[in-house]
């Protein structure tokens, strides 16, 4: 796995620090609100460092953001919050200290005092419209969207990954803990270092390719019943198994093989290290 680009994506954490400063927001107080209007095929992002982010469908077409803070048993971190609005999209940072800063790409030189110890969490419970593209990101914490998104970008680093009926394009990465998703349409990439890769599509849109991998654990797809791809499935301490007759071509063996489904089409590929691999008709 490129780890690189894995935590690009979460944040920026060592970054030069910015010239400007959000309004901070919540800092005297352990629980914050946020309520605001996204528009459909616009972005809500939550940025985390130690706790959870969860998204859920709101009743009323708005937005409302709870952000709860809890010590850890020892005196609260001086944590505050940011937010940016633009172009339409709203991106929502808990920052731990005055040198960081929250961007609409997530939060830039963060920690960057030269003190990483904290002693507190944050909890986000956001509840959206449905049409709204989500952005759930933490790196100390598990993430979960349920029922929202026209499209899913869900990230952390040491914590686990759930996704249930989105809309739309969903990418899960993780590097400690399991990534599950379940969603109404597709496609799903899914990453993961230590735990399983469980995508589940009830239907796909458009032809973007697919990306599934793990080291330690197994990879489990499951796609819709008239499915064509081409396809790469490679494991060393697996094997691979498929519910879809395949045309297959180059070398294959037991952990590995590539070739067609159906008609070909979009790529398609999984790996694994120390698990099977597993492409199940859903």
């Amino acid at each position: 796995m490129n780890r690189t680009r894995l935590f690009a994506a979460l944040s920026v954490m060592l970054a030069a620090p910015a010239l400007g400063a959000q309004q901070a927001y919540g800092r005297d107080t352990d629980t914050w609100r946020w309520d605001g209007k996204v528009d459909a095929g616009h972005w809500m992002n939550v940025f985390n460092v130690n706790g959870s982010v969860e998204f859920a469908p709101s009743d009323d077409n708005m937005v409302h953001l709870v952000a709860v803070k809890r010590s850890n048993g020892r005196e609260m971190d001086d944590i505050h919050f940011e937010v940016v609005q633009t172009g339409g999209n709203v991106t929502i940072c808990a920052i731990w200290n005055d040198s960081a800063h929250c961007e609409d790409g997530g939060v830039e030189s963060l920690r960057h005092n030269g003190n990483n110890e904290t002693h507190s969490n944050v909890k986000f419970t956001v509840r959206v419209p449905r049409a709204v593209k989500v952005g759930a990101h933490s790196v100390n914490g598990g993430v979960s969207v349920r029922d929202v998104g026209a499209e899913v970008r869900a990230n952390t680093v040491n914590g686990g990954v759930i996704v249930r009926n989105a809309g739309g394009p969903v990418r899960a990465t993780t590097v400690n803990g399991g990534v599950d998703v379940n969603t109404a349409a597709g496609p799903v990439t899914a990453e993961t270092v230590n735990g399983d890769v469980d995508a589940r599509m009830a239907t796909l849109q458009g032809d973007d390719d697919m990306n599934f991998k793990t080291v330690n654990g197994s990879v489990s797809i499951y796609v819709p019943a008239r499915f064509d791809a081409n396809f790469r499935f490679d494991t060393v301490h697996g094997g691979i198994d498929s519910d879809f007759p395949m045309t297959l071509s180059g070398k294959w063996g037991p952990r590995h093989a590539s070739g067609t489904i159906g008609a070909g089409g979009r790529d398609i590929r999984a790996s694994s290290v120390n698990g099977s691999i597993e492409l199940r008709k859903q």
